[in-house]
Order: C-alpha cells, then sequence, then structure tokens
C-alpha cells in the first residue's frame, strides 16, 4: 500500500489577511484581536482567560498545546478511506444524542498533552454513548508517563491510540492527572480500551473531506484531529479567523452545523475556555481551505 502523506500544510495567508504566523501575539493579546475583530466584523467574541494570560506572562505556546509531528511514519498506513454517507444531516451533537450529555471538559493546563486528551476524550465519548449512565474518568497522566512511550509534556501524537489498544486505561483515581512528566506507575488495571484505530484517508490518500469526517463522527463516534491553535482568545460564537498555519494541537470534533458551517470542537483548555471548553469553528476559510487546517489528519476509535 502506497504510504500516506499528512504532512502539515505550508504557511500562508487568512480570508481576512490574520497575521500567519502561529506564534504571533494577536490571538492572545485581547485587546489587540478585540480591535481587529470590529474591524472584520465576525461573529465571534474574545476574551481574557488563564490561556491568554499564561502566554501574556511568558508562557509558551508548545506548553498549551504539545502536537509532535512523529519520525516515524509507517503508523500512517494505517488509514481508511470513509465513503461519504448519503443525505447527512444538517446538524448533529453528540451532546444532544446521548442522554446527560456528554463527560465533563478536562484542563491539559501547561503540559504539552493535547494529544493525550485528545484520544482520551474519544474513548470516554465512545464509552458514553455505549452507556449513558458510565462516569469513568480515564488517566491521561498514564500516557503522558513513560508507561505509554507516546509522548510527554513534550508533545505526542495519535500513536496515543495504540496504548489505549493494549492494554487500555486505568482510571483517573489509580493514576492521577499531574501535568507532568513521570515514570511509569506500577500495579495499574486498565478500566476501558479500543477494539482499534485508524486515520481516515482522502480520496486520493491525502486530507479527509467535510463529508468524510461527518460520516466518521455520525459512525464511529466523536473524532481526534489536529488543529493550529491561533484562538487563545476565543469567547463565544462561530470562529471565522481562519489561517493556514501548520498545526499544532489536537481536539476532538463532536459534532457539526451547516447552518453556520462549523464544527463543534472540544478543547482541553478547561471548561472556563471558549463556550463551556467547546468552540464552534467553521469548516472552511472564504477558499476553501480548511479553517486552522482543522480535519487535516483526523482519526476514528472502535470500542
Amino acid at each position: 500500500m502506497k504510504s500516506i502523506s499528512f504532512a502539515a500544510v505550508a504557511v500562508s495567508f487568512s480570508a481576512f489577511s490574520m497575521p500567519a504566523v502561529a506564534d504571533n501575539p494577536l490571538h492572545y493579546d485581547v485587546e489587540a484581536m478585540e480591535r481587529w475583530t470590529a474591524e472584520n466584523e465576525v461573529d465571534f467574541r474574545v476574551e481574557s482567560n488563564w490561556v491568554t494570560e499564561y502566554l501574556v506572562n511568558g508562557g509558551n505556546m508548545k506548553d498549551i498545546t504539545g502536537l509532535a509531528q512523529p519520525k516515524d511514519t509507517s503508523e500512517w498506513k494505517q488509514s481508511r478511506y470513509i465513503e461519504p454517507a448519503e443525505n447527512l444531516p444538517a446538524a448533529f451533537d453528540w451532546r444532544q444524542e446521548v442522554a446527560g450529555g456528554m463527560q465533563p471538559v478536562k484542563n491539559q493546563g501547561s503540559c504539552g498533552s493535547c494529544w493525550a486528551f485528545s484520544v482520551t476524550a474519544v474513548l470516554e465519548s465512545l464509552l458514553r454513548i455505549q452507556d449513558p449512565s458510565t462516569t469513568l474518568d480515564l488517566a491521561e497522566q498514564t500516557l503522558v508517563s513513560t508507561c505509554s512511550n507516546a509522548g510527554s509534556c513534550s508533545g505526542g501524537y495519535f500513536s496515543a491510540f495504540n496504548y489505549l489498544k493494549t492494554p487500555g486505561l486505568a482510571d483517573e483515581a489509580a493514576d492521577p492527572y499531574r501535568g507532568v512528566n513521570t515514570n511509569c506507575k506500577s500495579g495499574l488495571n486498565p478500566k476501558a480500551k479500543i477494539k482499534e484505530w485508524a486515520y481516515i484517508r482522502g480520496a486520493t490518500g491525502g486530507q479527509p473531506s467535510t463529508e468524510q469526517l461527518k460520516t466518521a463522527i455520525m459512525t464511529y463516534g466523536p473524532i481526534s484531529v489536529t488543529v493550529s491553535a491561533s484562538f487563545t482568545s476565543y469567547g463565544g460564537g462561530i470562529y471565522s479567523a481562519c489561517n493556514r498555519n501548520s498545526v499544532d494541537h489536537m481536539v476532538t470534533i463532536e459534532g457539526w452545523d451547516d447552518a453556520t458551517q462549523s464544527w463543534i470542537m472540544r478543547n482541553s483548555w478547561g471548561s472556563n475556555w471558549g463556550e463551556d471548553g467547546y468552540m464552534r469553528i467553521k469548516y472552511t476559510d472564504r477558499n476553501g481551505y480548511k479553517c486552522n487546517n482543522i480535519g487535516s489528519t483526523a482519526a476514528f476509535a472502535i470500542l
């Protein structure tokens, strides 16, 4: 099988001519971002939050994201083409499909462990879909530690799904999240695991389409995706300050709304960020490119 390339998209300018450098302070300088949104008449608001404060005070963007492209790309062959479903609904939201909603949004803090929270959120979501009464909270710290060999506070990738398959994750109480690099904790008893996982392959072997992502979400549940995280000051509404920066963050997508042309994105910056921890982000910019490259690489899992 031909090797699949999910290389990050090159930097260029957004539809609104927003600065194209991911570390440009505009996205966490709230006053500057407020002026920018007013000038461009966009439908989202910005606000100060712990992430913007952390960055303004000298924090490193890598410490509140954490995507690290792997040196070994052989796992990219583990991909599946998903045929776009016909007659997809105009809107879909797993929070409304599951009685009692989905599991609470978590906070990775200042540890580059977005990857661990993204894949764990997928597994926890699948458990909620299977049994809405479950309150199982799984241990991201186990992935961040040396147990998984998938990453650390310095970053990680989708390969963390391999640990969710074998041996699986213990619950949070057994290995509480500390947001620091640790050695593997012994004696952990896995409480949940996945049967399999795969990248979502586009029709020509590259990025998956919007319709493929929607189909995967409806068929398998929330999916893990990459994104450019230049939305730190987001406070609510439909995020449309799209760029084509290289991706640096992993999140999950739980649904969509065609009326606003936006994804329902779960972040890992806590429930006090955005819309109770979520963000509604445009599918694409005005030129048809994925907004902030969201979903340029995506993966699903099966219990």
